[in-house]
């Protein structure tokens, strides 16, 4: 089988996320950050046929740069990556060895507090600011009557703000996340928020639906 570039481009995102990955058979991959500051899932056009577990997902991807069309064959200890006269049989890893989502545990925000629709574009200007006042923190917040994405700091007094759109609710809010946990793949997502602190960012990139699930800092408020 070939595995798509969509499904290689979900490899090089999760890998940013958490080194190391583990996949059971289908079409489902998820992912989860050591410290479970935020956790992803993605819909993938490409059916894996077998379980599987990678510990260093960067050098794997490594390998696979080495061919241009390669096919895969997947076993139970390995996965063989082959093109024309040249082969690589990739071991994989003890899958007890990596920090793995919650099995049976859905994090779907059903009745959200906050449902909004951000632009990669606003997304993209949000990161480059923070990169270049060095903010370590972005935040989804509302006056009461607009809604922002803003990049700050507690420990500095520079801010970069973002309107995204109107807010009709009666309601202020003020999610914070680091700046760090912004790790999702570029483009339009829809947001939902609930109160407790934990934010779903969904895209659906043609055939790949993909969903990023991030927690909120503490100092966050939310007033109805």
């Amino acid at each position: 089988m070939q595995l798509s570039n969509q499904t290689i481009e979900i490899l090089k995102n999760f890998a940013m996320i958490n080194p190391s990955i583990a996949f059971k058979p289908g079409n489902v991959l998820q992912t989860v950050a050591t410290n479970k500051t935020i956790m992803a899932k993605a819909e993938l056009v490409d059916i894996l046929p077998n379980p599987g577990a990678i510990y260093d997902l960067s050098r794997f991807l490594g390998v696979v740069s080495l061919f241009e069309t390669p096919e895969y064959e997947f076993s139970e200890s390995q996965v063989t990556i082959k093109e024309k006269s040249k082969s690589v049989n990739y071991t994989f890893a003890d899958p007890t060895m990596i920090v793995t989502p919650p099995n049976n545990k859905s994090l779907a925000i059903e009745n959200p507090d906050v449902d909004i629709d951000v632009s990669g574009e606003k997304i993209s200007a949000v990161l480059k600011a923070a990169a270049i006042l060095q903010l370590r923190e972005v935040a989804i917040s509302c006056d009461g009557a607009q809604v922002y994405l803003e990049g700050l700091d507690a420990n500095q007094s520079d801010t970069y703000k973002e309107i995204i759109q109107d807010w009709t609710p009666e309601s202020t809010f003020k999610f914070i996340f680091k700046t760090e946990s912004f790790k999702m793949l570029p483009g339009d997502y829809n947001v939902k928020i609930s109160k407790g602190g934990i934010a779903q960012f969904s895209s659906n990139r043609g055939e790949v639906a993909v969903t990023y699930w991030v927690a909120a800092e503490q100092n966050s408020t939310y007033n109805a």
